[in-house]
């Protein structure tokens, strides 16, 4: 697996000119392990150790060159400066791995590391390694709280709060009026039968079927069913109907088709993401489609405002992904 995301990003740096990211995840699913010759999934917890070894390792080869090692000076004929070759030589609890790797540094440094883990241990793997994290939070206190935790882990790694964007995860819809952003609302929403909705809530659980469960009796209690899966989101889902009264059949259609936190028109969607981004609960947004109207609506109605506020760019200021997102070039830990 390592191998494969090095060809990778070795492949990102001629094919996306570059623009490469990387979503590191270290996957909730059971199944996963089968795929890659272990009989059991790791824990919770020694996921994490593995993901933060994992990324020390691939972080290190991406830099074992500086970035003026390849002189390429035809006169003399020397094509690379040796002493800026580093071999990695790393021995841990996971992997073991010399080095170096075969390839410069790509003009953004390396690909741009998101990670999404909201539980303890994926902050702390954020905080160390991540130049960006995708979340969620259902209010503005819960995202300006974990806002503040991610951005205050970081100096223990020696890193500034601009280092590591946070990018809410929200979901918007656009209408002429607040009436007819409920109506797209409830034609989408009505699309979902129970039946799927519980299935789609089982998938968070390790795939629990809650079917056999009374429908409009108040949420089951199932123990610590997910806390090795998707952590951070079933707690959050059990935090919820515990706190007001959940029948199962709410729970199950909220979590299928949730409300989207950004309705009304395009100067009330505006206005919502220009109050989390100035109260410091996002340092931009991931926009999801409430329905099939809203990407286009977003474009045509919404940036416009955004842009007229200087809130958002009218210009990319370069070519990579790290200068789109206005994040500065790593340094090269072998760099002298």
């Amino acid at each position: 697996m390592r191998d494969l995301i090095l060809q990778l990003s070795k492949s990102s740096i001629y094919s996306t000119k570059p623009r490469a990211g990387w979503n590191v995840v270290t996957s909730p699913l059971e199944g996963s392990a089968k795929n890659f010759s272990r009989a059991q999934h790791p824990d919770h917890a020694l996921r994490y150790r593995i993901a933060d070894e994992y990324l020390q390792v691939v972080k290190g080869l991406w830099d074992s060159w500086e970035e003026d090692a390849f002189v390429r000076n035809k006169e003399t004929g020397q094509f690379f400066d040796k002493n800026k070759l580093h071999t990695l030589d790393h021995h841990g609890d996971f992997f073991k791995v010399a080095g170096p790797l075969n390839i410069a540094r790509t003009p953004q440094g390396r690909p741009i590391i998101f990670q999404a883990g909201a539980s303890d241990d994926g902050k702390k793997l954020a905080a160390r390694h991540a130049d960006a994290i995708f979340t969620h939070q259902d209010s503005l206190a819960e995202a300006q709280a974990f806002y503040r935790d991610v951005k205050s882990q970081l100096a223990a790694y020696q890193r500034s709060p601009d280092q590591l964007h946070i990018f809410q995860g929200v979901s918007v819809i656009v209408g002429d009026d607040a009436e007819d952003a409920e109506r797209q609302y409830q034609t989408t929403a009505a699309l979902v039968s129970i039946e799927d909705a519980l299935n789609y809530l089982g998938r968070y659980f390790e795939h629990h079927d809650f079917s056999q469960y009374p429908l409009d009796e108040p949420f089951p209690d199932i123990g610590d069913l997910g806390q090795n899966s998707f952590r951070s989101t079933t707690d959050e889902i059990k935090r919820h109907a515990r706190e007001r009264g959940l029948t199962l059949r709410q729970v199950a259609l909220e979590a299928a088709s949730p409300r989207p936190r950004f309705t009304g028109t395009a100067s009330d969607v505006a206005d919502g993401l220009q109050l989390w981004f100035e109260q410091h609960a996002a340092d931009g947004f991931i926009i999801q489609g409430g329905t099939p109207e809203t990407f286009p609506r977003f474009v045509d109605e919404v940036v416009p405002l955004l842009q007229a506020r200087g809130l958002f760019r009218r210009d990319y200021p370069g070519t990579t992904l790290r200068e789109s997102l206005g994040l500065a070039l790593p340094a090269n830990q072998f760099q002298k």
